[in-house]
């Protein structure tokens, strides 16, 4: 059996959707976790005594502002958060020889295309939150110490705040859901899941990555799989557009077959990690 050798590993945004699984994810690390109220990423005084004290090898950061209408009006908080917090972060990982492992999102890409996006391809966010997540990418590579940077999208799980719990908790018997988006409903557990994987098998092989579940669908269509596999018995209506402060993109979809090859990682399709988050949830 192959000995795993522990590592000391400090996860920030530990309360939120992604921190929560990624926590439990890697409870045979040496972890610790901080959630928003106990560590605040954007006051560099806190986040150099907590990284100074621990030393860790690891630094996953799943602090964001994730707000995507609200960050239409508040530009300079999104930056603030997704931006100089996290350049911040970068120069103290690296002062300390520490990994960073830090979430983008779909979001930076336009949504032009009709095939899914590479991990090199050209970014063109057409929101503030979107450019607010680039511009933290960009803080992270200019400072060039040890990084991972993965890009996820339309992350849901059986806890928190997400499209998931909404559909699967609301009153409502009817929904109204926007069939004009297409990119790849994510598990937040599988997300986590990979990371452990990562920290048990690191290659080494910093830069930007893509990760998603396998596959692609609308908003509409994911509902409709939710309210069938739960049996919910809900009347789900495709809508052409639905009425939102940001711009989304139509087409977000990624290609992983990089984040695939290089962590030599099969990862889930888009109903295998709904088949686990439902058998959670029904838990």
């Amino acid at each position: 059996m192959k000995r795993i050798n522990l590592k000391k590993v400090i996860i920030t945004g530990a309360n939120g959707m992604l921190g929560t699984a990624i926590k439990k994810a890697l409870s045979a690390q040496d972890v610790y976790a901080f959630s928003s109220n106990e560590l605040d990423i954007t006051c560099s005084q806190q986040l150099h005594k907590k990284i100074a004290a621990i030393q860790p090898y690891y630094i996953i950061n799943c602090a964001a502002y994730t707000a995507v209408d609200l960050a239409e009006t508040e530009q300079e908080k999104a930056y603030r958060i997704n931006a100089l917090a996290v350049q911040k972060m970068a120069q103290i990982a690296d002062q300390y020889d520490a990994t960073l492992i830090h979430f983008s999102t779909d979001y930076v890409f336009n949504g032009d295309a009709a095939t899914p996006y590479t991990s090199n391809q050209e970014t063109d966010p057409i929101n503030i939150y979107g450019a607010s997540k680039l511009a933290g990418e960009k803080a992270i590579s200019q400072v060039n110490g040890n990084h991972y940077i993965f890009r996820i999208s339309w992350l849901y799980a059986a806890h928190g705040k997400n499209f998931f719990n909404w559909v699967a908790g609301t009153d409502l018997e009817e929904l109204n859901i926007v069939d004009s988006q297409t990119g790849s409903p994510t598990s937040a557990l599988d997300v986590a899941n990979f990371i452990n994987h990562l920290l048990n098998n690191d290659p080494a092989n910093y830069g930007v990555y893509h990760f998603t579940n396998q596959g692609e669908m609308t908003w509409y269509a994911f509902a409709k799989a939710i309210n069938q596999k739960l049996d919910l018995g809900k009347n789900i209506n495709a809508v052409a557009e639905f009425k939102t402060i940001a711009k989304r993109p139509a087409y977000s979809v990624m290609d992983c077959e990089k984040t695939g090859s290089i962590f030599n990682y099969s990862i889930p399709s888009i109903s295998d990690g709904l088949e686990q988050v439902i058998t959670l949830y029904k838990s």
